[in-house]
């Protein structure tokens, strides 16, 4: 759980600098929308933009045990863990900002995404192609060459979680 868990940390820490902060959520919405080609005015990307906003409310209010006003990676590890018990922090603002991700990168309308929809959200994360593609393989759970939106909440809460080592969802991100 850890590793994975420390993986996601250094997606989020979009800046580099060991802590994430409003700064790197607002990076990582910018790069996303910039990929699939929406204005910061579009109602696309400010649902991305108020989900991150309310997910780093959160994740501040929960994880800065310091009171810094950042959340370093021993933070985010110990809080994320203690959440994967209960799942509250998850319900409460991981799945909105899923809800978010398929609405924004789901350029054709049909309610899922496929391969090159879900690179272009992962390259908006700062993956590679070599973790989109050990993504999709996974989290496609069908094999049907697109993921859905139960497909990605799946993912998305078997990674944040699941101690489950062989689950889908561990991918999402890549490769641990």
């Amino acid at each position: 759980m850890s590793r994975k868990i420390a993986r996601h940390f250094d997606l989020i820490d979009t800046n580099g600098d060991g802590r994430i902060s409003q700064e790197d959520f607002d990076l990582i919405v910018s790069r996303v929308g910039q990929e699939f080609a929406q204005a910061p005015n579009s109602p696309k990307y400010r649902a991305l933009s108020d989900a991150y906003r309310a997910l780093w409310q959160g994740m501040r209010e929960a994880l800065d045990t310091d009171g810094d006003g950042s959340v370093s990676r021993e933070e985010y590890v110990a809080g994320m863990k203690a959440d994967a018990a209960t799942g509250a922090g998850y319900r409460q603002h991981i799945q909105p900002v899923a809800k978010a991700i398929i609405s924004l990168c789901d350029t054709n309308g049909d309610g899922r995404l496929d391969g090159a929809e879900l690179a272009k959200a992962h390259a908006g994360l700062g993956m590679g192609d070599a973790d989109h593609e050990a993504a999709m393989e996974r989290i496609d759970l069908d094999g049907d060459g697109y993921v859905t939106e139960a497909e990605l909440a799946q993912a998305i809460g078997e990674f944040f979680l699941s101690e489950d080592c062989d689950a889908a969802g561990n991918h999402l991100f890549g490769r641990i």
